[in-house]
């Protein structure tokens, strides 16, 4: 990868870091935890597409850009399950409507999912659920762990930011983890 790309990268890495930082602040406001989390979700998505490509199609490619960030490729960051979910949320009502037997639809919650209970109710019948005590987010029994993904943003953050700093004839950070 051409090293001032490398830099851009960098410098769009450590943009998005800040925005879900930001975000993972604004959770534990009751009046802007859904906005909180989409801002999250979505800057952590802008993260890994940046790293490996949408789908991890540009992995390969990519691979510069992640040894300098020291991100493993089993970085938490990585995972897409459950902001899937949420990007394609019309996709995910048709589903539900077509494969529900009762039409149970809990959404938008801030609770455990044990403080619910239905008869009847399917992980089908979940959409978005915030657990506060434990941070995990889930949408239909899909789980993602804010709490271990921000700790991963707030790790690179730093990295990110002195990268993208360096000057362009400065060689990029040989990263040092495993890939």
């Amino acid at each position: 990868m051409d090293l001032m790309l490398l830099r851009v990268f960098q410098c769009q890495v450590e943009v998005q870091c800040g925005i879900a930082l930001r975000a993972a602040n604004e959770l534990e406001q009751p009046e802007t935890v859904w906005a909180s989390v989409q801002n999250l979700l979505n800057a952590v998505a802008n993260i890994s597409k940046a790293c490996w490509g949408s789908g991890g199609k540009l992995a390969a490619e990519r691979e510069p850009l992640r040894s300098s960030l020291q991100l493993a490729d089993s970085s938490p960051i990585r995972w897409t399950t459950v902001r899937n979910h949420w990007e394609h949320f019309d996709e995910r009502l048709d589903e539900w409507w077509s494969g529900s037997p009762h039409h149970n639809f809990i959404d938008m919650n801030v609770m455990p999912r044990s403080a619910i209970h239905i008869q009847g109710m399917t992980d089908l019948d979940w959409f978005r659920n915030l657990d506060p005590q434990s941070g995990e987010l889930t949408f239909w029994g899909d789980t993602f762990d804010l709490p271990t993904i921000v700790n991963e943003v707030r790790r690179i953050q730093p990295i990110a930011a002195a990268e993208a700093n360096k000057h362009n004839s400065e060689p990029p950070n040989s990263g040092g983890i495993g890939q």
